[in-house]
């Protein structure tokens, strides 16, 4: 059985406590379309963890056993963008432990998959290359390789 999270807006504008009406809100829990503090929404223990590292993030999810995800609403896109998520401080504690102990090993998995993942962009420009030059065979092989490159690079 799959439990939902909480979502927590972090408003554009100011907004007060539907309950208690304290205010300005950081953070609020939307309760019925009204804006209810993390106090009152009994998520006020919680501590924020900003998104970037999804080792750590991961970690004091699973080990969390209350946790919300934090949004805001972006207006140039027209979307809410995740900012982070709402854990227990013992989870996040034990999550940054636990990513200190491995951080060598992830280091080295990532270095050994950057690896993987250039020879296989290589492999894919050599194919494409010979692709280029089987349907174009008036093309010049070194600009084949040029076009090739251009055409499989990431990002």
């Amino acid at each position: 059985m799959d439990l939902v999270a909480p979502v927590v807006v972090e408003p554009l504008r100011s907004r007060r406590c539907s309950e208690c009406r304290r205010g300005p809100l950081e953070r609020m829990i939307l309760e019925f379309n009204a804006p209810v503090c993390l106090d009152c929404a009994d998520l006020g223990h919680l501590v924020f963890l900003p998104r970037g590292d999804t080792a750590l993030t991961r970690r004091a999810r699973e080990g969390s056993t209350l946790w919300a995800v934090v949004v805001r609403h972006n207006r140039r896109r027209t979307r809410y963008e995740r900012r982070g998520l709402l854990v227990e401080e013992a989870a996040l504690a034990e999550a940054e432990r636990t990513c200190l102990a491995d951080a060598e090993a992830r280091a080295r998995r990532r270095a050994r998959d950057a690896e993987r993942r250039a020879a296989l962009d290589a492999e894919v420009t050599a194919a494409l290359r010979a692709e280029i030059l089987r349907l174009f065979p008036s093309c010049p092989a070194d600009r084949a390789g040029e076009i090739a490159a251009h055409a499989s690079a990431k990002g």
